[in-house]
């Protein structure tokens, strides 16, 4: 339960997504990533331990915030106080997003962390401070914090991109985040049945692997994250609330068959 706001990867994006305004049609593709705020259950062999609130907010002055806040519930609350927030700020300029500073926290309980990423691109260089040790992290252009990754991959397949590859900061050291597109499939949410593409994660000389389900119509934002560990679940999210994204209730029968453009197997 303490590691589970680490492994959000994860990042959303659109084949069929669109907003009306008046006789107007503007797509997300066009628009970009809109604010929204999606609600999370954290549960492990169908108990529930807590949630999840991520927040994705954008300013006029093409600056964004995307943060996630963890939480024990119910029963698991008893046990853990822990509470974990993770912040990832920067600018969102023509639909490239440049993260900026990262802040990671963790407070409530016996273990406590925090965490704070300043990026500088000029000088090639990232000022890691984690519990009073400071490093300095040689970067690229492309390099970001493993918070906004979900972000980047909401992004990329709204741009239709097939290669989700991310270098990323993570316990001061540079980390690959490569994702593999799997098959297309039909669950079922508390947001209704949803056509989703599950996207892998899994870690090279490790047994862990992540799963998300991302919806086609909700800009690809991840409804269902599952995690295993040697074939055992460690932890599954799934999807309760949603603001910001137009949630379809309703679907037609083409509407239902995924796209088999986006339900091809790629090799990363």
């Amino acid at each position: 339960m303490l590691k589970l706001s680490k492994i959000i990867l994860t990042t959303f994006l659109l084949f069929n997504c669109s907003i009306s305004f008046a006789e107007q049609t503007i797509t997300y593709e066009e628009q970009g990533i809109p604010n929204f705020t999606a609600k999370y259950s954290v549960s492990k062999s169908g108990i529930s331990l807590g949630e999840m609130v991520s927040t994705f907010k954008t300013d006029k002055h093409n600056n964004y915030t995307y943060s996630s806040i963890t939480e024990p519930k119910g029963i698991a609350s008893w046990f853990s106080s822990d509470k974990v927030s993770e912040v990832s700020s920067g600018t969102y300029i023509d639909g490239k997003i440049t993260s900026l500073q990262y802040s990671y926290s963790r407070s409530g309980g016996k273990k406590k962390q925090e965490t704070r990423i300043d990026f500088d691109y000029k000088s090639n260089t990232a000022t890691d401070i984690t519990d009073g040790e400071t490093k300095k992290i040689t970067i690229g252009e492309k390099t970001t914090d493993r918070q906004i990754v979900q972000i980047l991959l909401m992004a990329d397949m709204l741009n239709k991109k097939n290669h989700f590859n991310y270098e990323v900061i993570n316990k001061q050291e540079l980390k690959p985040y490569n994702f593999k597109m799997a098959e297309a499939e039909k669950i079922k949410t508390d947001l209704g049945e949803l056509n989703t593409i599950k996207v892998v994660r899994k870690r090279e000389g490790s047994s862990r692997e992540t799963t998300l389900w991302l919806a086609e119509k909700l800009c690809y934002i991840p409804v269902r994250i599952k995690q295993t560990k040697d074939g055992s679940k460690k932890f599954e999210m799934d999807i309760k609330k949603l603001d910001g994204i137009d949630i379809p209730h309703k679907t037609s029968p083409a509407d239902d068959k995924p796209s088999s453009t986006s339900a091809k197997p790629l090799s990363i």
